[in-house]
């Protein structure tokens, strides 16, 4: 049985301020830019197609950069990579507010949010919990993951009711003060990269309990990049996260126009980040702490399914209610991604090849996370309809399926022992 856990464990209060950042990081960018389409776009002239075209670009960058941040994150300092993406994501928010032509506004979201939301945001805070966890890295991942949901739960309905008596500049001005003041410190005083740094051990636990816990890879060393990179598991499960991911990026950013062209009014739409936000909200908890004790391939099949269900539901002529309840299983499963899929990386390649490991893996995804939103707004402007958006999406869950099926339940053998070249 292992030991409690050492009664001044910090690896709690890092996970809180994980979520923090979080939240900030994903409310600001991905999780509000959906409120932002309508207004930005009638004053710029954007049309759905080219609003999508700039979520695609913000993912292409986000992913690009992934493999030499993760890199950082592995070798270097969470906290100082993570306050220079709230410098960045600050400054980058300041210039759409003030920005008089389309091609700054467009410049300043793919080029600065992503990066200061890649340095910020989940990848970082999970690269800290598995650090700080072993036995309970999936439950603390998926802890922290609760930010990513909760962030826009509270930004965009506060944004949504000042967009009217003060318009959609001031509303950015105010997301870049809120990233210097509480994200910056947060990132910067409030995490601590590794336990070692305050004389503590993962899980909070005795030497013993700590390193003999089965799950653990922490003692066969890093792997480096090619050897993951020949590894058919990493390709199993990237190339499966990669659709799961793409699908949440479209998902995210289109369910409240979605929802518009539905009937629903403004104010009603507001209501949608809090509905996907309550599954968004549960499914790092539930799917987490159950990662911990059930392998990520069999959570990730499960998690396809699910959606595919919702989607085709989607498809129905069904009552606005049912529509925001439909989008409750879309958080719930999106939102589970990073917590199933961080415990997958643990399981599969360690906690010093973590941030490598998720890094190029988002590498993986780029062409997917950057198509799947423009397809999916030219399918809408072609046809006037989602139909055919989600019909796709569909699909895309049914292969992604596929492919984690083909991810190891066991340890990934490295590709030196099986003669690989």
């Amino acid at each position: 049985m292992p030991s409690p856990p050492h009664p001044h464990f910090s690896g709690w209060r890092v996970c809180a301020y994980s979520a923090l950042t979080q939240a900030l990081a994903i409310g600001f960018t991905l999780g509000a830019v959906g409120l932002f389409a309508a207004p930005v776009g009638e004053e710029f002239g954007i049309s759905a197609t080219l609003f999508n075209v700039g979520v695609g670009g913000f993912t292409l960058v986000m992913n690009l950069s992934m493999p030499l941040i993760g890199r950082a994150l592995d070798r270097g300092s969470i906290r100082n990579v993570m306050a220079v993406g709230a410098v960045v994501l600050a400054a980058s928010l300041v210039g759409i507010a003030v920005a008089t032509e389309v091609w700054q506004v467009a410049v300043c979201w793919i080029v600065g949010c992503a990066l200061g939301m890649a340095m910020l945001g989940p990848v970082a805070s999970s690269t800290a919990m598995a650090n700080w966890f072993d036995r309970l890295r999936g439950r603390a991942i998926g802890i922290a993951n609760v930010g990513a949901p909760a962030g826009p739960l509270v930004i965009v309905p506060i944004a949504a009711l000042a967009f009217e008596p003060f318009g959609w500049r001031p509303v950015l001005l105010a997301f870049a003060a809120a990233s210097l003041l509480v994200a910056l410190p947060a990132a910067r005083f409030g995490m601590i990269d590794r336990p070692g740094e305050v004389g503590q051990r993962p899980d909070g636990e005795d030497p013993p309990e700590a390193a003999g816990f089965a799950g653990s890879l922490a003692d066969e060393g890093a792997w480096d990049a090619p050897s993951i990179l020949r590894s058919r598991a990493f390709w199993m499960l990237a190339l499966g996260a990669a659709l799961f991911g793409g699908q949440g990026i479209v998902v995210g950013a289109n369910s409240i126009p979605f929802l518009q062209h539905r009937g629903a009014s403004v104010a009603l739409s507001g209501a949608v980040p809090i509905a996907m936000g309550v599954g968004a909200i549960t499914g790092p908890l539930v799917f987490g702490s159950l990662a911990d004790r059930i392998h990520p391939r069999s959570l990730f099949i499960g998690l396809c399914g699910l959606v595919v269900v919702a989607f085709g539901a989607l498809l129905l002529p069904l009552p606005l209610p049912a529509l925001l309840g439909l989008l409750v299983v879309c958080g719930l499963v999106g939102g589970s991604m990073m917590p199933v899929y961080g415990a997958a990386i643990g399981r599969l390649f360690g906690v010093a090849s973590f941030g490598q490991a998720m890094g190029l893996g988002a590498l993986v995804a780029v062409p997917i996370g950057a198509g799947a939103p423009i397809a999916f707004g030219y399918a809408f402007d072609a046809t006037g309809s989602y139909a055919a958006g989600l019909a796709g999406l569909m699909v895309a869950m049914t292969i992604a399926a596929g492919f984690f099926f083909g991810v190891p339940t066991g340890r990934a053998p490295r590709p030196e022992a099986r003669g690989s070249s």
